[in-house]
């Protein structure tokens, strides 16, 4: 078996019998015990057991596959949350075949006993989980009932503003909703309400901010909560009867694009080159055969002008053509790492982290010996497990390149990339483009590695 040792200390444990040392001591005495063999030891001096964002704890979760189980003096040197220390060993450790042993609590996840504690201890966390739900659930639906609006996030909804705990109408956004309102009733379109409002001096929101001001019933004295609405204590900005009728006319002009915006294999990774702005998916039906359609990719910027200070101009691409051209780049990236793939040297990592843990075993003696203070220690420690994290990225980061990739994965790329379904096909664009960008003709990939 091939044991990970965790230790984590915090300033005041050194002094109070949780040296790292002594943490040590006891976990290599316990693993010798069992014929364990010592694989690495993850250090975290100085840091709060309350949350996982350790350096040596991350790293060891990264190594998972390299480790049969992991050990510590005490449970609470995994976590001081019982939550964290359940997510810990049974989303990480055991997913990974990694059992578990805490020596003080004679906690070991690979015997029987060792199991069905992990099993008690989830039962009463989801208890726990689940009564706070219910409480929460309960205080939001009474808040409801009484009037009160509640949302996630800070953040107060548009048109008004939040005072003690109540909704009060902010004067200038509320003529900029009553605006939206009465231009929607006049145009039937989004898109003309913006230009409308640009005209009007109003600041322009994007279109899927009015779309929800349109339909949100908060506008009208009410609140909601899981989908129920009851009567708001705050005061309306638009009437009932005309927030009724443009609920008409919305159930009328319901749009078709989202889904096809989905299945456009580039989307999300396109950025305009003149403005900024992400390139979206637009279609457009031939005027004459009304039942063909023509799929475009263009800069926001160019598609909702009314958004911005100016339209952009950069060039819509037939989607077709741009994406036909990015598999071409991305097929011959492929034939081109094939060939490169003998010439290619590699860094040695294990040695450079090997060498990193020497330094640090160095430092723990000069500790052990009085030589070194906590203060020092816990410094020069911090530093080595930066430096071993980083180590690790690039290492990660090496051996997820192309070039190490077998020739006939890079084959099956190729052949996936004309014949495989969209979400197939997607997920390769995805795994090897960090963004596109466009310049008029000229398209600029940048790589996953």
């Amino acid at each position: 078996m091939r044991a990970a040792l965790y230790i984590r200390v915090s300033t005041q444990e050194q002094v109070e019998n949780y040296s790292i040392e002594s943490q040590r001591e006891r976990l290599e005495a316990y693993c010798k015990s069992k014929d364990w063999i010592v694989y690495d030891t993850f250090i975290d001096p100085g840091y709060s057991g309350s949350n996982t964002d350790r350096p040596a704890l991350q790293r060891l979760l990264s190594d998972l596959k390299n480790i049969d189980v992991v050990v510590v003096y005490k449970l609470d040197r995994l976590s001081r949350s019982q939550r964290d220390t359940l997510d810990l060993i049974e989303e990480h450790f055991l997913k990974n075949n990694v059992e578990f042993v805490s020596i003080t609590e004679t906690l070991d996840t690979s015997t029987p006993f060792g199991k069905a504690m992990i099993g008690i201890l989830s039962v009463f966390a989801q208890l726990e989980r689940e009564t706070i739900a219910e409480r929460m659930r309960m205080g939001l639906i009474k808040r409801a009932e009484e009037g009160y609006w509640s949302a996630g996030g800070n953040y107060d909804p548009a048109g008004y503003g939040l005072r003690d705990g109540e909704l009060y109408i902010k004067g200038d956004e509320a003529a900029h909703i009553r605006a939206a309102f009465d231009l929607y009733e006049q145009y039937h379109s989004i898109t003309k309400v913006q230009t409308g409002l640009k005209e009007l001096g109003f600041p322009v929101w994007r279109f899927r901010r009015y779309n929800d001001i349109l339909r949100n019933r908060l506008y009208i004295g009410e609140v909601s909560f899981a989908g129920t609405w009851y009567k708001g204590r705050h005061k309306s900005i638009i009437s009932k009867e005309q927030f009724t009728r443009v609920q008409v006319l919305l159930s009328r002009h319901k749009g078709n694009n989202a889904h096809k915006a989905k299945q456009s294999l580039l989307s999300g990774l396109i950025t305009c080159g003149d403005c900024g702005e992400n390139y979206i998916t637009y279609q457009a039906r031939d005027k004459v055969k009304k039942d063909k359609y023509y799929r475009y990719y263009l800069c926001r910027a160019r598609r909702f002008p009314s958004e911005y200070d100016e339209k952009c101009m950069n060039k819509t691409w037939n989607y077709s053509k741009l994406e036909a051209l990015v598999i071409d780049e991305i097929n011959s990236l492929i034939i081109d790492k094939k060939t490169d793939n003998k010439k290619t040297s590699k860094i040695d990592y294990d040695k450079l982290m090997k060498k990193v843990d020497e330094k640090m075993e160095r430092t723990l003696a000069l500790y052990v010996e009085g030589k070194v203070p906590v203060a020092l220690l816990n410094k020069q420690v911090n530093t080595l497990e930066q430096e071993k994290i980083q180590l690790q990225i690039r290492k990660d980061n090496q051996n997820k390149q192309l070039n190490n990739f077998t020739e006939q994965e890079l084959n099956q790329y190729s052949i996936d990339l004309l014949s495989a379904d969209f979400p197939t096909r997607q997920a390769i664009v995805q795994k090897l483009i960090k963004q596109i960008e466009i310049h008029d003709e000229n398209v600029e990939i940048a790589w996953n590695f």
